[in-house]
């Protein structure tokens, strides 16, 4: 009975890792796209990030698919300043994942109008070959 039981625990241990560490690995990709989005403006780094089905939705309804999305951030001409990404929820199921954070920061348009940002970003990954790929991404804007 002892034996069940030390192995039970062994086995409960190993899966509890392994959903961590998928959590932690979904939750840097989320900073990753952030980064290579509104700070690095990095089309390599996108084109790792982004499955090639993505459907790329913005706050102000405008979606994009992964072509549309790596050219329109490299080619970006507004500056944003003072990103943070703040992640509420990871909820990984098998090779799924779902990913709620806030972001906010500042953007400053290419004619010099500041624009506050807040958005609420909910976004749905998938895991392609053991790394972690966007598929579905949408903002709103958070009063």
């Amino acid at each position: 009975m002892k034996k069940i039981l030390v192995l039970l625990f062994c086995l409960i241990s190993v899966a509890s890792f392994a959903q961590y560490k998928s959590i932690k690995q979904v939750s840097d990709k989320a900073l990753e796209l952030h980064k290579a989005i509104f700070i690095d403006k990095d089309s390599l780094a996108l084109e790792s990030l982004l499955s090639y089905e993505v459907n790329y939705g913005h706050s102000g309804g405008k979606v994009e698919n992964k072509k549309e999305v790596i050219n329109n951030a490299s080619h970006n001409k507004s500056t944003y300043t003072n990103i943070k990404t703040e992640i509420n929820q990871v909820i990984v199921n098998d090779n799924t994942a779902v990913v709620r954070c806030l972001l906010t920061g500042t953007e400053t348009k290419e004619d010099g109008k500041v624009i506050p940002l807040k958005l609420s970003i909910l976004q749905t990954w998938t895991k392609v070959k053991k790394h972690w790929k966007l598929m579905g991404r949408q903002a709103v804007k958070v009063n």
